[in-house]
């Protein structure tokens, strides 16, 4: 049982990894270099969506449920971000162009704004979810190498979007020790979840399962298009779109080495 906690909460380390690395070296956070990481870790996104998200939940139930669970993730995450902003609305700053503009400057900033830094959080959060609730699956019903090679394809497709988004938060003005804390937080709810995976939904319809899956399907495409991409083409300019497409190519290559 406390084996699923902790391949839930490996899973999630890529986080602690990646902000470690944006810290150490922190060349990853000129514009060009974090436009091109959160271009390829958008794209590793987008691949775990269409190829171990969407894909599986339509192969175990068929349409409906998946379509139900993108409905639920794309929906609740984009309510959550949207009552977010309304309530904290006084203290978001002002657009970063409108900034710039009114302060004379002849760049575009590419850090996270707060508004983004939160997004990101939060869909996050909602990723990690159902990802840590499938390790838990894996480690009751599987063999342990199976759940490893769930662990380690969460992890190497996580740690560029990992990196990006520490990179962005940094160049924002987050400091690490923020940022780690932050992370940590997703590293103990993945445990948290990995144990519920493993004791609480062990023979539940393969309906319901999917759709817990394909929540997390939803919630991504929000993140993926209102919060990743936008600060990879502020960074990248028109290489974001083939460095994506490299980042898709990598993540699913991943899951077909592990079988996924």
């Amino acid at each position: 049982m406390f084996e699923a906690a902790i391949f839930g909460a490996l899973a999630q380390t890529a986080l602690i990894v990646g902000a470690l690395l944006v810290w150490r070296f922190r060349n990853l956070t000129k514009p060009l270099t974090m436009g091109l990481i959160m271009a390829f870790g958008a794209g590793a996104v987008i691949s775990a969506v269409g190829t171990d998200l969407v894909a599986v939940s339509y192969d175990e139930a068929g349409a409906g449920p998946t379509a139900l669970g993108i409905g639920i993730g794309c929906l609740g995450y984009f309510f959550i971000v949207m009552w977010l902003e309304r309530r904290g609305k006084s203290d978001l700053p002002e657009s970063p162009v409108v900034s710039a503009t009114e302060k004379g400057l002849h760049h575009q900033p590419v850090g996270a704004s707060k508004r983004e830094a939160r997004n990101l959080f939060v869909g996050m959060i909602i990723d990690g979810i159902p990802e840590s609730v499938s390790i838990g699956l894996t480690v009751h019903l599987a063999a342990p190498g199976v759940s490893l090679a769930l662990v380690g394809a969460i992890f190497v497709a996580g740690l560029p979007e990992a990196i990006g988004v520490a990179a962005a938060l940094l160049a924002g003005g987050m400091t690490i020790s923020r940022i780690l804390a932050r992370f940590g937080a997703i590293v103990v709810i993945g445990a948290v979840f990995g144990l519920i995976g493993y004791a609480s939904l062990v023979g539940a319809s393969p309906a319901v399962i999917a759709t817990i899956q394909s929540i997390a399907a939803g919630a991504l495409l929000v993140v993926v298009v209102n919060e990743m991409i936008p600060i990879a083409v502020r960074g990248a300019k028109h290489w974001a779109g083939p460095v994506a497409a490299a980042g898709f190519v990598f993540a699913a290559g991943m899951t077909w080495v592990t079988g996924g």
